[in-house]
């Protein structure tokens, strides 16, 4: 099948929202998925839809650097306690049965008995959530003072470092999910994200800093946003 040429980012005119096509994207994206996007623009269907655009804008926008800073955590996490514990300190008898469930889940994904059992593998298809529910208080002990502040540099409150970390979780987590996220202290947000990064790798989070569009988005408005 040929696709008609992409519009993209070379469309240099905004969207026509007439009121035959707004009916159309109400019902192809549901008026009830609408609705906050409705009170957000005070009943007034083209702003709502454009709050959707915006909203979309600002999810891709994020999709970047929380993906660097997931992939960054949970390889560094992944080094330190492989130096502490072993390669499979993931089967240790310390972690909960949550996150014993989550391996175990993981394993079976991967035909873990069947393949190869690389370590590396199984650390790729564990969860953001996964990750930071091993800074929780109930592995204080067992995990974070014998191993998991080496990640971070310098060393950190790990109660701070927990709540910081689940924020930008539940953050990722709505993006994923495609529920609205204008409401949330964004620029915060990406802020959070860069000084994570900073104490990870700050080579990293300098080039997810000369990469990232989010302030970009952040500054325009609603009406003006054209890709997402």
């Amino acid at each position: 099948m040929t696709l008609p040429p992409s519009r993209g980012w070379n469309t240099p005119s905004r969207f026509r929202y007439d009121g035959e096509t707004m009916r159309a994207l109400f019902s192809a994206t549901s008026s009830e998925r609408l609705t906050r996007y409705m009170r957000l623009a005070g009943g007034d269907r083209r702003r709502a839809l454009q709050q959707y655009a915006y909203n979309a804008a600002l999810g891709s926008a994020f999709h970047g650097p929380l993906q660097t800073l997931e992939v960054t955590l949970r390889n560094s996490m992944h080094t330190a306690m492989t130096e502490r514990f072993g390669a499979m300190w993931f089967e240790l008898p310390a972690l909960e049965q949550p996150q014993q469930n989550a391996v175990n889940d993981a394993k079976e994904r991967l035909s873990w008995e069947k393949g190869p059992q690389d370590p590396g593998r199984l650390v790729a298809a564990l969860s953001f959530g996964y990750w930071v529910a091993l800074f929780a208080k109930r592995y204080e002990a067992s995990l974070w003072r014998p191993s998991l502040h080496r990640c971070f540099s310098p060393r950190q409150d790990r109660r701070r470092l927990h709540d910081q970390l689940n924020r930008l979780r539940r953050l990722r987590n709505r993006i994923v999910h495609h529920e609205p996220i204008l409401h949330w202290d964004l620029p915060s947000d990406h802020d959070l994200i860069l000084w994570t990064l900073n104490l990870l790798s700050p080579e990293t989070k300098a080039w997810v800093e000369h990469h990232s569009h989010v302030l970009g988005v952040l500054h325009q408005p609603a009406h003006r946003i054209r890709h997402f």
